[in-house]
């Protein structure tokens, strides 16, 4: 356990943009730190490993008090990145870095009283510890799935906060992914930091979807995150006409299910999306939401009962004209609108969780999306470290997306070998997948040797 104050990191918030937040993103000031001096002393040691860590720790944002106190980094000195974005397309001299990058960034913020601050962040790649004020809120592994930690009311300051993050990249054989893969490892904060602004207790997630098998019938449930766990909780679809009540119990969890009259039912055709309006006690939520009901039948995939075909592309998050990560929602409108240009039901969004903005373009658009974690070629079958890693990427992506109606399946791997662990290793994902969310596609692209050739085959059910 380190000395310095930890926290650990928070339940996942959900709708983040339909929350009250102020956002954090802009230019950054950063340090590039290839020996990691800003991390460790000349033994190896962490510095937040100590009971109070030294000026010369980057994320102490120290600032010497005259010129005879030798200190020697300088955040307000330094080059600053945009956030979000990647290191790599906007410094040549980054274009191949691999390693640590400080990143810093200044903010006020207007304290309310009973008021809960979170800091969300939508994805770092790829190791990432986060300081606040001094203090280390806790660390983060994986490239492309959201995170946020609590800030204690005790180190969030009105006036003069220092938000430190230490970036890392570096490519391990143990990661998911591993070392190599066919697309580019770009470091950075590549997605939206946002500052939270929430009620005492407050809604921290809920589900609504179609039972699985069923047109009519939808069921959820509603997630309470704070001390009044108990409340009445009102589930309101007002183009339907309907208000459905239900309780949360002491652990602030409310389940439900509702007879929906006759919806229009989500197709690539009809994109139809309803206003969801959660409201408790203490908090209030809304977001759009489809129906409609995946599943197969033999050799074919059943759209609401029907048969479809799926016509589509594979797309990396990447912006060509830019030449990096892409992040934003006109990012998402040049990528998904090219689909459609090309008469597109169906993306699968490669390799790895995409942004956000992706799949509630897609919910509008009416594209079919395909989801996956990056479980790619050489992963580490036999390390169980390797396997929890995958669990928790999964686990995010799915909490993030759960509710969206364009996205059919959950991919737990691709053009993996073909040995025993491979398979033990995909058993477990694919059980951990129907654990989390029974009514959509599972699926995985295999390779399979035939004729000592190797092919690539599609598996989904």
């Amino acid at each position: 356990m380190f000395i310095s104050t930890l926290w650990a990191q928070s339940p996942l918030i959900t709708n983040v943009y339909q929350r009250k937040f102020v956002s954090l993103n802009g230019k950054w000031n950063c340090i590039v730190d290839p020996y990691e001096c800003g991390y460790y002393d000349y033994r190896r040691e962490p510095f937040d490993r100590r009971q109070e860590p030294p000026k010369e720790a980057f994320f102490m944002n120290a600032i010497p008090k005259n010129k005879i106190e030798l200190i020697e980094y300088s955040f307000d000195k330094s080059e600053t990145l945009l956030v979000p974005g990647d290191w790599n397309s906007q410094s040549e001299k980054l274009l191949y870095y691999e390693g640590t990058i400080w990143y810093r960034r200044l903010f006020d913020v207007c304290k309310q009283s009973h008021k809960r601050y979170f800091l969300y962040f939508g994805a770092i790649n790829y190791e990432t510890i986060v300081y606040l004020n001094g203090k280390r809120l806790g660390s983060h592994v994986g490239g492309f799935t959201p995170f946020n930690y609590e800030i204690p009311d005790s180190l969030l300051r009105e006036k003069g906060n220092f938000l430190v993050l230490k970036v890392d990249n570096t490519r391990k054989a143990e990661s998911v992914p591993t070392l190599q893969t066919d697309w580019w490892n770009y470091g950075g904060i590549t997605r939206d930091v946002l500052l939270l602004e929430m009620n005492e207790t407050f809604i921290q997630d809920f589900y609504l979807q179609l039972s699985k098998g069923s047109l009519s019938q939808a069921e959820g449930w509603v997630q309470l995150n704070g001390s009044r766990k108990k409340q009445k909780i009102k589930i309101c679809i007002p183009e339907l006409n309907i208000l459905h009540l239900a309780n949360s119990d002491s652990n602030g969890l409310a389940t439900y299910k509702i007879e929906l009259k006759r919806p229009v039912l989500w197709t690539p055709h009809n994109p139809k999306l309803y206003e969801v309006i959660i409201t408790a006690e203490t908090d209030q939520i809304s977001d759009l939401i489809g129906f409609r009901t995946i599943e197969t039948q033999g050799t074919e995939i059943l759209l609401n009962k029907k048969p479809i075909f799926l016509r589509g592309i594979c797309i990396h998050e990447e912006i060509p004209h830019r030449k990096g990560r892409a992040y934003s929602r006109e990012d998402a409108q040049l990528l998904l609108g090219w689909a459609k240009e090309l008469n597109c039901n169906f993306v699968r969004l490669a390799h790895y969780p995409h942004n956000e903005h992706m799949v509630r373009l897609a919910d509008e658009l009416g594209l079919l999306v395909w989801e996956e974690i990056p479980v790619y070629w050489t992963i580490q079958w036999e390390n169980s470290e390797t396997l929890k890693n995958a669990k928790t990427q999964l686990n995010d992506v799915i909490t993030r997306d759960k509710n969206r109606a364009s996205v059919i399946i959950w991919s737990v791997a691709n053009e993996t070998p073909v040995t025993p662990h491979r398979l033990i290793f995909l058993k477990e994902l694919i059980s951990y997948v129907r654990l989390k969310d029974g009514a959509r596609l599972v699926s995985a692209a295999m390779e399979v040797e035939l004729s000592k050739r190797k092919r690539k085959c599609f598996s989904c059910s």
